[in-house]
């Protein structure tokens, strides 16, 4: 009987442990990449890029985010991509979105860029990307 509470307990932890993995080890576990800043550079630089929740966003060469968030509303903010690979954002024209940076994966399970914060939550997954600004942001 000691035993199986043992192995019972033992068991309640692991789930327990497993329960609590964050999005970004789930993409390392399935051995999607962490992109480099020059793979970073190639998918945002000069793009238009529209994520999973409606958010069309063009990064100009300049630094200058801007687009259109998810109620239609015209958003902007600076950017960078750090040496490690890391996008930046800040300075947003909003209340609600906050600086903040975020390691990029390609996720090989959905062939999808995701953006990772720093809680290891994917907070953005990009779907679609287009080359220069065809909306005129």
């Amino acid at each position: 009987m000691k035993k199986l509470l043992a192995l019972c307990a033992a068991l309640l932890v692991a789930l327990t442990v497993a329960a609590c993995a964050t999005d970004e080890q789930a993409l390392r576990d399935s051995s999607s990449p962490l992109l480099s800043a020059r793979e970073v550079k190639d998918i945002f630089v000069g793009n238009t890029v529209t994520s999973a929740d409606g958010k069309v966003y063009f990064f100009d060469r300049s630094g200058v985010v801007v687009g259109k968030g998810a109620y239609g509303d015209k958003v902007k903010a600076n950017w960078n991509i750090t040496p490690e690979g890391q996008l930046c954002f800040s300075n947003w024209n909003s209340n609600f979105a906050p600086s903040a940076c975020y390691k990029v994966f390609f996720d090989n399970v959905s062939q999808q860029r995701k953006l990772v914060d720093a809680n290891g939550d994917v907070q953005y997954t990009v779907i679609n990307i287009l080359t220069g600004n065809p909306n005129n942001f």
